[in-house]
This record gives structure tokens, sequence and C-alpha cells, in this order.
């Protein structure tokens, strides 16, 4: 199996389901851009989110379910009469199925200079070994 089949395997984007509960979301929501990145121990899930304070992301795990959620940042002064404006203000919210291989209790998540890191650890059995090879 390749770096690349196991990474897809192991992490994905959820794919559409069937609701069984809706939530709603007041205002714009954007889905950030993701960079995933396998290393020997773990996946590191970097997500843009600029102008979120790290007190309002909330990194859920529900159901073999990582989501991402950060409401909007405030918007510009009432008082200002934008006379150009190509940024939009949302909120974010992204998810991903995850597989067994990863140690959910280990997950860690930070939040640094409006990009969110999320480090999932790999389960022991999961890692890369090397196994010795005996003379017969």
């Amino acid at each position: 199996m390749t770096t690349e089949s196991t990474t897809q395997a192991a992490l994905r984007p959820a794919e559409k389901q069937v609701l069984e509960r809706e939530r709603t979301r007041p205002g714009l929501v954007f889905r950030p851009d993701v960079d995933i990145v396998e290393q020997k121990d773990a996946f590191l899930v970097s997500a843009d989110l600029p102008g979120v304070d790290e007190r309002s992301v909330e990194v859920r795990l529900e159901n073999g379910l990582l989501s991402i959620d950060a409401p909007s940042g405030p918007g510009p002064d009432r008082a200002w009469t934008p006379i150009h404006a190509e940024y939009r203000m949302g909120g974010y919210h992204r998810e991903f199925a995850l597989s067994d291989a990863i140690d959910v209790n280990g997950i860690e998540a930070r939040l640094t200079d409006g990009v969110l890191q999320v480090k999932l650890p790999k389960r022991q059995e999961a890692r890369p070994r090397q196994i010795s090879v005996q003379a017969g």
C-alpha cells in the first residue's frame, strides 16, 4: 500500500450523508483550505482560519467524524462606508471521517496566526515498523 493510499484510507473528507439532524448556521459558512501531511507517527491537518480567535474554534470528534467549526470574526465597523469590498465575512466548517488507525484519545489542536493545526496520532498498531530478519 503506498503512502498516498494509506493517507486516503486513514483520513478523508466526509461524503454526503442522509441528515439525521440539521444544524443551522446564521450567515455565510466557508469551507477552509486544508493541507494533510502524513508523518511517521501521526497525520497533521492544517486549516486556514483567518481572523478567528482560538477561544471560538470548536474541534469535535463524534462517531468517527472530526469536525472543525469557527464562527465569523467581528465585521468591519458599521460606521465605515466600503468603497470596494472583495472579502466576505462568514464562519468556517470542515469535516473528515477518521479510520481506526487514529488514536482518538491523543488528538491535539492548536491555532497559531490564523492556521489551525490538528495532530492526529496513529495508533501504535498502525505505525510503520522495522521487522528484523533472522537466519534460518
